[in-house]
């Protein structure tokens, strides 16, 4: 058996994986242990996780680790100062000595797709840095449903490049388009995102929410000449003039020049929402979304293939994701669980794997499951609840139970099975309520999100009814929560929970095989509301992490204004307590 450790050491916040013979077993970030949301420190607890998942007794048993970042990319060029020449401590001949020989390989050279280093530490265990923008294509064109097609990375930047662009099949990825930093689409999001008082790579969320309240036409022209297409190279670049992140010297993406830019003055963190701060929301999507389609137009041209798959930052943009077949020629696009940087680790893993074994994938038929995380037997959840002293009853029928508690209008929190791997909460670790009711958005916000009131909640639906109340097709599979959609007008006042002031939804269609407990519990609703849908957003409140742990569940609910908490098979109220 071949057991391949993936990690993502960079980016917004680190995560760890592990596969077995191509499957991945196990997987999780490394915030939802430390409970410090965006956490990019090293992943010691998500290692530790997946080592006794695997019943690994150290990394010893482990046949490779693979890392979604490839720094001999890096050292080709920054071999220009003494602190490369000499070490402050021992430990950094590990990268003085390759850095420096660089410098006598041919300048044509340039470093393969993965740098291969054997630490010694166990016998025949090497370590792979992969290229990044490879480990997020290996992410999407090794679970892609599909064997032959288009793909594409788009994020903030890799090791040199912000695009990379190909083809996959019977001869393995083919890159065929790359675009360099600094010229990001990722970037040009992250800045409007900072200009309007959010956090960059972290709320890029909200200005997707605020979208829909704004006009994109006021700004549009504006925008255009932040990020520019160049029709004769097939590509975007910055304009460096506003935007300039690639300055390492300097913090931020350069609002100061952004204001000159766009004619306003940027938003303070607490300042209110102005229609002007919507109306850049608005016109910085329509220009993203764009530049976004222009790319894929292009890259269908040259390639003729009809399927896509998709990874890297900028495809977490639902709002985007849900328009890519209505505005390109790509009729199937596949998006995985976690096409942001924590899904690097299984990227990663993946890509060592299909080299170990000679470009050989796993077939399954089912969509790859994102319940990658920590589980809990409901005898681990009652010693838990004992410990604490907290009253609970224990229910046979969990699902049915949580369908009358949201059925009758109470906030439930929704505690089962593995969490899930990813940005989005999917059934596992979730919030569930009535969508039909009118004030249900205005309650989760007010006292269980603490979140601004233009952010939409998204739904989870049965994914053979999925079509009755979405535009979306008959059999369209949409498991991860990946794209927005539009409600059908007949149900957009019916439901008027999970419908967005554009009316459009979020929405993850649900399928008895990746998760029996959450698709019986959307049965039993709809057997209650003749509605197959429930409001879905994530166990945790503003500025936290989604829960991992009954603990982290536990403390989550009683500082908030959940009314029923269900963990696994046991069920505690707020009135029990009173």
């Amino acid at each position: 058996m071949c057991k391949i450790l993936g990690l993502s050491i960079n980016g917004a916040q680190t995560s760890a994986c592990l596969l077995k013979d191509g499957c991945v077993e196990s997987a999780a970030s490394e915030e939802r242990f430390s409970r410090i949301k965006r956490d990019s420190s090293f992943p010691r607890h998500s290692i530790a996780y997946c080592l006794e998942t695997g019943k690994l007794s150290s990394l010893n048993d482990c046949d490779a680790i693979a890392v979604s970042w490839n720094p001999g990319m890096n050292m080709r060029h920054i071999n220009m100062s003494g602190f490369t020449r000499w070490r402050r401590y021992d430990p950094e001949w590990l990268y003085i000595v390759p850095n420096n020989l660089m410098d006598f390989h041919s300048p044509s050279s340039e470093p393969k797709d993965a740098l291969r280093l054997h630490l010694g530490m166990a016998e025949d265990q090497p370590i792979y840095f992969v290229n990044h923008h490879l480990s997020h294509a290996a992410h999407c064109v090794l679970h892609a449903p599909f064997e032959r097609g288009a793909f594409a990375v788009v994020d903030e930047y890799g090791e040199i490049d912000s695009v990379t662009c190909g083809v996959f099949g019977s001869n393995g990825i083919q890159i065929q388009k790359k675009i360099p930093y600094p010229h990001s689409l990722g970037i040009f999001y992250a800045a409007i995102t900072e200009f309007l008082g959010f956090m960059p790579n972290c709320d890029e969320w909200k200005v997707m929410g605020a979208a829909a309240y704004g006009d994109p036409n006021v700004f549009s022209d504006k925008l255009a000449e932040l990020i520019v297409w160049d029709e004769a190279d097939g590509e975007w670049y910055i304009n460096q003039r506003y935007i300039d992140f690639a300055n390492m010297k300097k913090g931020g993406y350069g609002v100061k020049k952004l204001e000159k830019a766009i004619g306003i003055p940027a938003r303070s963190r607490c300042e209110k929402m102005m229609p002007h701060h919507f109306d850049l929301a608005s016109g910085a999507q329509y220009i993203f979304e764009k530049m976004l389609f222009t790319l894929l137009q292009r890259l269908n041209e040259k390639t003729g293939m009809t399927e896509l798959a998709v990874s890297g930052g900028c495809f977490m943009n639902s709002l985007a994701n849900g328009k890519i077949t209505g505005n390109t020629p790509f009729n199937q696009v596949f998006i995985p669980y976690a096409a942001a940087d924590n899904g690097g680790a299984v990227g990663a893993a993946l890509w060592v794997h299909s080299q170990l074994k000679k470009g050989s994938r796993i077939k399954d038929s089912r969509p790859p499951s994102p319940f990658l995380g920590p589980r809990f037997s409901t005898k681990a959840v009652r010693s838990t609840l004992e410990n604490y002293g907290i009253p609970y009853s224990v229910c046979d029928n969990p699902s049915a139970a949580a369908a009358q508690e949201i059925y009758q209008g109470k906030l439930v929190g929704w505690f089962s099975g593995g969490m899930e791997f990813g940005e989005r909460a999917l059934g596992a670790r979730s919030i569930l309520a009535d969508p039909r009711l009118p004030d249900i958005k205005d309650r989760i916000n007010s006292c269980v999100k603490y979140r601004e009131p233009f952010r939409p909640f998204a739904a989870s639906v049965i994914d053979q009814s999925a079509h009755r109340y979405f535009d979306c097709g008959l059999n369209q599979s949409i498991p991860y929560m990946e794209r927005v959609v539009s409600v059908r007008p007949d149900f957009r006042e019916r439901l008027p929970g999970i419908t967005h002031k554009d009316g459009s939804c979020r929405i993850q269609t649900v399928s008895r095989n990746i998760h029996s407990a959450y698709y019986d519990l959307l049965v039993e609703f709809s057997k209650l509301s003749q509605i197959d849908i429930v409001l879905n957003t994530s166990f945790n409140v503003q500025g936290e992490p989604i829960v991992c742990s009954p603990k982290d569940a536990i403390r989550t609910f009683f500082s908030s204004g959940l009314d029923v908490l269900f963990l696994e098979k046991c069920i505690i109220r707020k009135k029990n307590l009173a």
